[in-house]
């Protein structure tokens, strides 16, 4: 998967839309069978990784 090169601000929408999602989809899907911290540190987790590791617009450009 291809992640397109955005600003800082960009990611930081983004891992909080996927924190959203995931907290939402967890309360729909899996909250009768594990408590919603846990997914609360699960979305984080993801959130902080989406927004540390996003290519940033000034990264290296790979050759093809």
């Amino acid at each position: 998967m291809i992640l397109p090169r955005m600003t800082i601000g960009n990611w930081l929408f983004w891992s909080i839309m996927l924190w959203i999602g995931v907290n939402f989809a967890w309360l729909r899907f899996v909250e009768r069978f594990l408590p919603q911290w846990v997914g609360a540190i699960i979305a984080t987790g993801l959130a902080v990784v989406l927004f540390k590791y996003g290519p940033r617009p000034n990264g290296e450009e790979e050759e093809d």
